[in-house]
């Protein structure tokens, strides 16, 4: 399902993915039903629409139940998509009842998620001055440990992936959050910032990945990260399976929506993902896995779509004027958190010196 680059409003199509996620990071219900529906009526955009939800997991940055559920949900969509859209186009796809409830069910489960006090990644001079002191101290026994050779291949992996594999492991369970941050982000610096000759030896990784990945990006310690944390969790068979769950549900969207995530946004899921490992360290109560039903009415559901065809009907109209008015008192409107995080987020990038295939 390939959506062009702009929506059937003729809004640019990552421009909306963006406002989506972000109406729901401002709790903002009818911006993010409007853009939802936007997406379910661009033919091939589900896509879009479901990486955008994953961007609005991660900056929420709570729990590990959404992720399962995006993951059920895209299941959902995309085998209706697949019975309908042979029959009768995308019409008969973004016209079904069933279609339209799934993502507005999605949304409003967003819109309710609690807020978090934001987490961000470390700077480069944190980084550097966390590696440092790690390279000072002994090697810990995780990076000998069967969780780390269970994925860790001897010939084709930098011995500092092993290294820094038991590192991360170390520091998250002994509750250093930053120091397991830095341990992983260093390893996606370029070879002139952590100090090496050449570039971090790692081997293929998701050769076999729909959308087929370039070999470099294959070769993304990103791939090496995903294999721990899912050997880590089958290494604990007594833990709730749910958290394994929730993993493959994130490896699975890395897959999936890695070429529509921007680098940034890629750093952001890998963070959300990070905290969610944490979590499952320390003991949770079983309401995390607790998903409430939802009571929808077929009006609430329907509103969106109507706007759109009273926008096609005739663009010059109020409610295209107000969508413009909106998005630009959105841009105004950054909360102070917000603006935090789109600084830390650009200052780390920039100090990392990655580019789009890196992460």
């Amino acid at each position: 399902m390939t959506a062009k680059s702009e929506t059937i409003c003729s809004y640019t199509l990552a421009d909306v993915r963006k406002s989506l996620w972000e109406a729901v990071d401002r709790r903002d219900v009818r911006a993010a039903n409007r853009w939802t529906a936007e997406l379910v009526a661009t033919p091939g955009a589900v896509g879009s629409l479901w990486a955008s939800y994953w961007l609005a997991w991660a900056t929420s940055q709570s729990g590990p139940t959404i992720p399962i559920l995006l993951k059920q949900s895209w299941a959902s969509i995309t085998a209706a998509a697949k019975e309908l859209v042979p029959a009768g186009g995308w019409p008969a796809f973004r016209n079904d009842h069933d279609v339209r409830a799934i993502p507005a069910e999605t949304t409003k489960r967003l819109l309710s998620l609690p807020r978090q006090t934001s987490v961000i990644w470390p700077s480069r001079e944190i980084i550097m001055y966390d590696v440092a002191n790690m390279r000072d101290s002994p090697v810990p026994a995780a990076a000998d440990g069967q969780v780390v050779l269970r994925v860790w291949r001897r010939d084709e992996d930098a011995l500092e992936l092993r290294l820094m594999a038991g590192r991360f492991i170390t520091h998250l369970e002994t509750g250093d959050l930053r120091g397991a941050l830095s341990a992983l982000a260093w390893t996606l610096m370029t070879p002139a910032q952590q100090g090496l000759n050449g570039p971090l030896k790692c081997a293929e990784r998701g050769l076999a990945l729909v959308p087929p990945l370039t070999k470099k990006i294959c070769q993304s310690p990103l791939w090496f990260w995903l294999d721990l944390g899912r050997s880590y969790y089958l290494s604990k068979p007594h833990m709730h399976k749910g958290w394994l769950t929730m993993h493959n549900a994130i490896a699975e969207a890395f897959r999936v929506h890695y070429k529509r995530w921007t680098t940034v946004e890629r750093m952001r899921i890998l963070l959300a993902w990070i905290l969610q490992v944490r979590a499952s360290m320390t003991q949770q109560p079983d309401s995390i896995w607790t998903a409430g039903p939802l009571h929808q009415t077929v009006d609430e559901i329907d509103l969106p779509y109507k706007e759109i065809a009273a926008e096609l009907a005739d663009p010059d109209s109020v409610l295209r004027q107000k969508e413009k008015q909106e998005k630009q008192e959105e841009q105004n409107s950054k909360t102070r958190s917000e603006a935090k995080m789109a600084e830390a987020d650009a200052a780390v990038m920039a100090a990392l010196g990655l580019g789009t295939d890196d992460v």
